[in-house]
């Protein structure tokens, strides 16, 4: 398994991406910072979502306890004293239903019990369902990292990445009156049309990008349902060449997980229709409309531009 370090903070913790983390309970931490991969090389938040996937599935037959006790309340009046099972027609399915009994309780008793697994079930579901989407949002957005610490060239952009995971809450920041400059800026390139192109090297410089420095009428891109960079191409008012659309489309694709792939679906559209729902994490945005293009992620004949 791949396996990329982020850092080692003060010789405390390592923090490393790539399948990225999931668990039933918080991973184990190291002087008090968080470790998100174990000495096997596992991801805490992949186990966590496997098992909450199977408690999860755990729940399935909730409904049939329910009908379970509405059968024994319907038909319970004829059984005998100390009986094993119920035999009846679930009104439901028009079939004949054969249910187990305790032959130690009451018919009241025993539809009491169905019910009661019913309701724990039921709210077991309830509970894991919120409980999984917040594990896979935290998996993609993890996941996003993971694509960050790839692009990243140098001490610079490993430091941002870091200052994001302290500001989203994933490592602690130690308290230091030593303040940490970030320095680390997007990429820039030049289209051979001669518009300005740039890319974010992680999720901080993705939301500035598109939330900042972009206008309304500049173009946005990224590589469809895949972790990767924002694009932006300045266009000054223009209509841009289909040329500079498919460079951008390739810088997309090139700074994305799906790098070195023969055809890659790219997404793009007007900065003005791209939005960031409240209280998403740094680059998470949502848009109900766009254009799509797929190309290939060679950006060799690309200008790069050293600001």
């Amino acid at each position: 398994m791949h396996k990329k370090i982020l850092f080692l903070l003060t010789g405390a913790i390592a923090l490393s991406i790539s399948a990225v983390p999931v668990l039933a309970s918080d991973p184990p931490t190291d002087d008090g910072q968080y470790i998100w991969q174990d000495e096997n090389g596992d991801y805490w938040y992949r186990k966590k979502y496997d098992l909450q996937s199977k408690q999860l599935k755990g729940t399935e037959k909730r409904d049939k306890y329910k009908v379970y006790g509405e059968l024994i309340n319907t038909y319970g009046y004829n059984l005998e004293p100390g009986s094993k099972k119920l035999t009846a027609l679930n009104y439901y399915t028009n079939e004949e239903i054969t249910i187990p009994l305790d032959p130690t309780q009451t018919p009241g008793e025993n539809a009491q019990r169905y019910f009661a697994k019913y309701n724990k079930q039921k709210r077991t579901f309830e509970a894991l369902t919120e409980l999984i989407q917040e594990t896979a949002d935290d998996i993609q957005y993890l996941e996003s990292i993971s694509n960050a610490l790839d692009i990243a060239l140098s001490e610079a952009d490993l430091a941002q990445i870091k200052e994001e995971l302290m500001q989203s809450g994933y490592i602690r920041r130690k308290h230091t009156k030593k303040k940490v400059k970030l320095t680390s800026k997007p990429m820039h390139y030049i289209s051979s049309d001669g518009y300005d192109m740039y890319v974010g090297k992680n999720n901080l410089q993705n939301e500035e990008l598109t939330f900042s420095f972009a206008n309304g009428n500049d173009w946005w891109f990224h590589a469809k349902g895949a972790p990767g960079s924002h694009v932006i191409v300045k266009s000054g008012g223009d209509e841009l060449p289909d040329r500079t659309f498919e460079e951008a489309g390739r810088l997309a694709a090139y700074y994305s997980k799906n790098r070195g792939a023969d055809k890659v679906e790219i997404d793009y559209i007007q900065k003005k229709h791209v939005k960031k729902p409240n209280g998403a994490k740094p680059g998470f945005v949502v848009y109900y409309t766009n254009y799509s293009l797929v190309i290939d992620s060679d950006i060799s004949n690309i200008k790069n531009v050293q600001d």
